[in-house]
């Protein structure tokens, strides 16, 4: 095949660390299923224990059912004792059997004993081995383990010797201690209860309880403190009070292993027997001893074990799975290094070919809202950011808690551009009866060209690897058809969370520890980020060694071992700059960025946990597979390659109504199924399912056909998209040594290609949607790395609302100017003279209006300036000028004008560059001045820039570097802009006490604050559009390199 992609321009690079995902049988075990003859009916006992005989006659096969299902593997036992079953009982169990056959020959997915895992390294040669010595490792699952600890918890002798320490989490509102979410259950992956929060009274003893665990204590000694501070309570009810704390969540014991510990047994058992708990550990050690048992037996060979583990793991706890076991595969895989340098291209024209480039919506509202409520450069707190009465409450689509926030629906997710592009590709291929469609440079250049490119970002693309042999692999003669799962919101995720199976995980932490770094910036830590997940299942996908020694314990115990830095939630804060929120650590106000290497899903953790593992990857956009944009509900879609990679396989929608009839006859639906088949032009095998969990059926096979039916009947729509080898070469390059192929796909970590602080410290990817909603945020002449940030919580003392009067004014864009020129000069002249004290901004949040500032004594503020105020804002109502008013509190952003020491020059400044503003906005409307505004604000940031840094003031715009695609506009409007580089040609009778208030600003904050002055400034006399401010700042900056050039050639 052809090689159409140069792949000349690589945005990434490829680590030389791999994984094999393979399943546990070769895809010849499909045909078993295949081959049933059609007359075979799943009713008829004898036929089905002929067909279950033959399917299951590979003990590994029953192992692993018994394993993955113990409801089909009591099904299968049922059978083969003779004992009577009803015909439904028989076709669900033919068709149960059926499907985890098939899923154990044909997706790859890790799935207890039905696929599994294997290392590959990368070499300038090629083999592969697929050998029978795959070993299961076994460990109890994390919903069991935390059943059976948390009765011991509650133990009084037991809980006396256990450390405990105050959750970070919970906090005191009003009279009561609050958890703001319920504790873990015990079952399940997903959490059972929608309990928002939890609380207690906060009386004295338990205020006493929880001060004394700030570090972790022994409880017994918080008993005695209890005792000696309340003589004439007993010890019961002492101890009753901590095991009530302990229940509820607000005390957090020693006994949990950590989700850091990958032998959870064992560090249950040590401290067990650190306790003196010997009859406890001892049970421990016994349970270990059972899964290392089912571990010992060779594969199929452990069923009876496994039965016997599990009952008496049921005997101590009562849970449906009490043991999970995940499959380290016997295959040596070593593939040539241009797997590699194809898997660089593809993740480039993928990214190229993304349908955004931003950020989550979500994080991009909620640092919006933090910028509004904090301003720049404050850290504030993180559980004072995330309570909903003091702060902002938890992000939206947040749960545990669940958020109040609400994302505006403002078409954000769409791209016509792009949308046309691929319509037209698809309709043509489709009209020519072609199912493929093959980018090359150009074609991903156009569609590249319809969204803000931006940086790249690390990911792990998982692909199929095809080829027909190793033979043909080496020689370059390989497809790689990326997977539904390409792509994750944790580089090395998918490796660390089968580290703990691999002989050695240094690589595996090194590759997390490169994925991190490429997403810091410098001078940021990377810290690990420790929490406990809101179910007990869910830590079984979460359990990862520790790849970093600096830790953040978020609500858990904090694990410590020597040489390890542990801090809580108490000692990080929020800050945020005009692109993005970060972490920071209150102590040095620098820069952390937690990680966490799992797979876990992390809207199963603590808000406050997400939170801090979503922040890092803010002003980053999220990898996603191909997306098809307004075409992702087409009935049919051509499959999509560049080079040797199939980005996206061809797909169809089985949405025909006929096909989901559950009362159709199966002679019907079987009609109804081969018409839309000949319809669409569906080949014979197919992929079935949504992301990766699907299954390869063979749509002429009756009992695949069956199990189609069964699930349109039960889910609906399905997707269905061709097979691997459809698009590829096949996959007989991995076989056993009886030359049995294995279905696979390769894990590929690859990471950006450039410096790490450009891919972090971009924000133009959504700085127009931004700043329509952010009008006082501030655009820097020069990105960098932010220095340490000094932490002072926020508190009643930054509000000034007693002596400030602050409104919200909501008119149209389009009358702004006529409602600052015409009358608010009216409304000045009405109000008490304070010398000076009032200013506005524009803002969208996202209804245009300005943002109205009165300052007055305290008691003038609300008997004459807000009456006054309200008595105008009523006359413009009645002039249809303006709609309400919001009365609101004035929280200054205090930190980003130079602090406390600066904010009242900041607000004269304020005053004198609104009125300076206005005499300018009049001059306009009057004819009086022509110069087209974006030319206006680059001399007035001439002027200011001129009074702080006088005849050095070019150096300042120069230290941007030049903006290409913003540039033009200077050069259209240079001699206008060039006429008025006198320092007196603006003009203006307000300019003058502008300067003088400028000048009176603290000299340490001057030259700090000044990108935000001219900020603002833009936002006042121009408005808040982004692209605006980016063409004032390109003329402004022409402005100096004349000016610089005029200067050499005078000299």
């Amino acid at each position: 095949m052809a090689v159409s992609a140069s792949g000349d321009n690589v945005s990434f690079r490829a680590l030389e660390v791999g994984m094999l995902r393979m399943p546990l049988l070769p895809h010849t075990m499909v045909e078993k299923t295949v081959a049933v003859d059609v007359e075979f009916d799943p009713r008829d006992r004898a036929k089905v224990e002929r067909y279950i005989t033959a399917l299951t006659a590979d003990e590994r096969v029953r192992e692993a059912l018994a394993i993955s299902s113990p409801s089909l593997d009591h099904a299968l036992h049922t059978l083969f004792s003779g004992a009577p079953m009803k015909p439904a009982a028989l076709r669900k169990l033919v068709l149960g059997t059926t499907r985890y056959v098939l899923r154990a020959a044909g997706r790859p997915t890790p799935f207890g004993l039905m696929a599994g895992v294997a290392p590959v390294a990368f070499a300038d040669d090629c083999r592969a081995r697929v050998g029978d010595a795959h070993r299961g490792a076994v460990r109890p699952d994390g919903g069991w383990l935390l059943g059976l600890i948390r009765p011991w918890e509650s133990e009084p002798a037991l809980l006396r010797k256990l450390r405990v320490v105050t959750n970070g989490l919970a906090f005191r509102r009003g009279q009561r201690w609050v958890l703001p979410f319920a504790p873990a259950p015990d079952e399940g992956d997903t959490p059972s209860s929608r309990t928002e929060e939890v609380s207690v009274r906060g009386t004295p003893a338990v205020g006493l309880a929880l001060e004394c665990a700030q570090r972790p204590i022994a409880a017994g000694e918080i008993a005695e403190r209890l005792t000696t501070a309340y003589p004439a309570v007993g010890r019961e009810v002492v101890e009753g009070l901590l095991i009530g704390l302990v229940q509820q969540g607000f005390l957090l014991t020693e006994l949990r292993p950590p989700l850091t510990r990958t032998d959870p047994l064992a560090y249950l058992r040590d401290v067990l027997a650190s306790a003196g708990e010997s009859e406890k550990a001892d049970t421990v050690a016994r349970v270990a001893k059972l899964a290392e048992g089912c571990e010992a037996e060779p594969l199929g060979a452990g069923v009876s074990r496994w039965r016997t583990a599990v009952g008496e793991l049921r005997s101590l706890y009562r849970h449906d799975r009490p043991l999970q076991v995940d499959l380290r595969m016997d295959a040596d895989v070593v593939l040539p290094r241009e797997v590699l340098r194809e898997a660089e291209r593809a993740a480039t024209a993928l990214w190229r070919a993304s349908a955004k480039n931003e950020s989550v919506r979500h994080l991009t509202e909620y640092h919006g809202a933090f910028v509004e409520r904090y301003g720049t450069g404050q850290a504030v707190p993180l559980m004072e950011v995330l309570d909903p009465h003091t702060g902002l409450g938890t992000p939206a689509g947040y749960e545990h808690p669940t958020s109040e926030r609400q994302l505006p629906i403002d078409g954000a997710d769409r791209n016509p551009d792009r949308d046309e592009v691929l319509t037209e590709w698809a309709l043509s291929a489709i009209a020519t009866g072609r199912r493929e469609i093959v980018l090359d440079d150009a074609a991903l250049e156009r569609l590249s060209g319809t969204v803000r490119r931006i940086p790249p970002v690390a990911a792990e693309l998982c692909a199929h690897l095809t080829a027909p042999s190793t033979a043909d692999l080496a020689r370059g003669e390989f497809s790689l058809v990326l997977s539904q799962t390409t792509g994750s919101v944790t580089p090395g995720g998918m490796f660390g969370r089968f580290a703990y199976l691999l002989d050695d995980p240094e690589p595996v932490a090194q590759l997390a520890r490169e994925a991190a770094a490429s997403a810091c910036r410098p001078q940021a830590e990377p810290v690990l980020l420790d929490f406990q997940p809101m179910s007990g299942g869910a830590a079984n996908v979460a359990r990862v060694p520790a790849f970093w020694d600096r830790r953040l314990s978020v609500g858990c115990f904090p694990d410590a071992p020597s040489g390890v830095t542990v801090q809580g939630v108490a000692d990080v804060a929020l800050t945020a700059d005009e692109e993005r929120l970060y972490v920071v650590d209150t102590t040095t106000g620098r820069e952390i960025v937690p990680q966490s290497a799992t797979v876990l899903n992390f809207a199963l953790a603590p808000a406050a946990a997400r939170l801090l593992r979503e922040i890092p990857a803010m002003g980053r956009p999220v990898w996603s597979v191909w997306s098809w944009g307004a075409l992702d509900n087409a009935p049919c879609l051509p499959r999509v390659r560049y080079g040797r990679t199939v980005l996206a396989a061809a797909r169809w929608r089985l949405s025909d109504p006929a096909l989901t009839d559950a009362s159709a006859t199966d002679e019907a639906w079987g009609r109804a199924l081969d018409a839309w088949r000949a319809r669409w032009n569906l080949p014979r095998r197919v992929s079935v399912g949504f992301g990766d969990r699907r299954v390869v059926l063979d749509l002429s096979a009756p009992l695949h056909r069956a199990l189609l039916r069964r699930d349109l009947t039960r889910g609906g729509e399905l997707a269905v998209h061709e097979t691997p080898e459809a698009g590829g070469h096949g996959e007989h390059w991995l076989c056993d040594s009886r030359g049995d192929a294995y279905r696979s796909e390769v894990l590929i970590p690859v990471l950006p290609g450039h410096a790490a602080d450009a891919t972090a410290r971009t924000g133009e990817q959504t700085a127009d949607a931004r700043a329509r909603t952010a009008g006082e945020r501030v655009s820097r002449p020069a990105s960098g790395t932010p220095g340490a940030v000094t932490p002072r919580p926020v508190d009643m003392d930054d509000r000034r609302h007693r002596s400030w009067f602050y409104g919200k004014l909501y008119t149209a864009t389009a009358q702004q100017e006529e409602v600052l020129v015409d009358h608010l000069p009216r409304l000045l002249a009405a109000l008490p003279d304070d010398g000076g004290r009032w200013f506005f901004i524009r803002y969208a949040d996202p209804e245009p209006h300005l943002r109205l500032r009165f300052h007055g004594d305290r008691d003038v503020v609300w008997s004459r300036i807000a009456p006054t105020v309200l008595d105008w804002v009523d006359d413009l109502h009645g002039q249809r000028l303006a709609g309400r008013m919001v009365v609101d509190t004035y929280e200054p952003e205090t930190v980003r004008y130079g602090g406390p020491e600066a904010l009242d020059a900041a607000e004269r400044f304020f005053h004198r560059d609104s009125v300076t503003v206005i005499e300018q906005l009049t001059r306009l409307a009057s004819g009086a001045d022509t110069t087209p505004v974006g030319v206006l604000v680059a001399a007035h940031y001439v002027d200011l820039v001129r009074q702080v840094h006088g005849e050095d003031w070019p150096d300042w715009f120069l230290a941007m570097p030049r903006d290409d695609e913003h540039h033009p506009f200077f050069r259209t409007h240079r001699s206008t802009a060039l006429g008025l580089l006198g320092e007196g040609a603006l003009g203006l009778s307000a300019r003058a006490a502008r300067a003088q208030a400028l000048r009176a600003y603290p000299a340490a904050s001057q030259r700090g604050v000044m990108a935000s002055l001219l900020h603002m400034h833009h936002n006042r006399l121009a408005g808040v559009r982004r692209d605006a401010e980016l063409r004032s700042l390109a003329v402004a900056r022409g402005m100096a390199a004349t000016e610089r050039a005029l200067r050499r050639n005078h000299r």
